[in-house]
C-alpha cells in the first residue's frame, strides 16, 4: 500500500494510492441534502425532528416535483461537526416513512 503526502496536508495510505484527507481539514462542513419523498409525503414533522439535532444553515424547503408526479424533493442544508454526525443524519433521514432517497 502506498503512502502519499502532498502540500495540502493530506497524508496516509489508501487502497488506490491516493491520500486520505485529515478530518480536521474537512469538518465542520456544510452539507446540502436533497430528500426525495413520495408525492403525498406528510411526515415533514418527522424530518424536522431528525434535523433539530443539527445546525441548520438553510431551512427545509420544497424542491422540484418529478415529471410523473409520483415524487417530490425537499432541500435542506446543515453544518455537521464530523463524519459520524453526517452518517447518523443520513441514516435517520432515510428511516422516515415516505423518504425514498437522500442525496
Amino acid at each position: 500500500m502506498q503512502t502519499h503526502t502532498d502540500t495540502s496536508g493530506t497524508t496516509g495510505p489508501h487502497v488506490d494510492g491516493w491520500a486520505v484527507p485529515d478530518p480536521a481539514m474537512i469538518y465542520p462542513a456544510e452539507c446540502h441534502f436533497r430528500i426525495i419523498v413520495v408525492s403525498d409525503f406528510a411526515a415533514d414533522a418527522q424530518l424536522r425532528q431528525v434535523l433539530e439535532a443539527c445546525e441548520i444553515t438553510a431551512a427545509l424547503a420544497p424542491g422540484s416535483v418529478s415529471t410523473g408526479g409520483k415524487f417530490r424533493s425537499l432541500q435542506v442544508a446543515v453544518r455537521v461537526k464530523d463524519r459520524a454526525e453526517l452518517v447518523r443524519l443520513d441514516r435517520e433521514l432515510r428511516a422516515v416513512a415516505g423518504v425514498r432517497m437522500v442525496l
